[in-house]
């Protein structure tokens, strides 16, 4: 089954999760100021299409998608 992958980056929607969930917990769960700040931090020096968060985002959802396990993913983040 083919999943629908999205470059947008924004479109994480992170600030509904955050809504839905309640800010103050997001915040005390979730690290809410890093991933804040991470939300904002290009990639790399120059980067347009990635944030810090997006890129993780990203990895996670392709994680996920794909039925990675823990170990593969691992090892593919060590390569990075």
């Amino acid at each position: 089954m083919a999943h629908a992958v999205h470059d947008d980056v924004d479109d994480d929607r992170l600030e509904d999760m955050i809504r839905d969930v309640g800010a103050q917990s997001f915040a005390e769960a979730h690290g809410y100021g890093s991933m804040s700040s991470d939300a904002k931090t290009p990639l790399y020096s120059g980067a347009t299409n990635f944030t810090r968060l997006s890129a993780v985002l990203r990895l996670m959802n392709l994680k996920a998608i794909n039925e990675w396990t823990g170990k593969t993913f691992t090892e593919l983040i060590q390569l990075f």
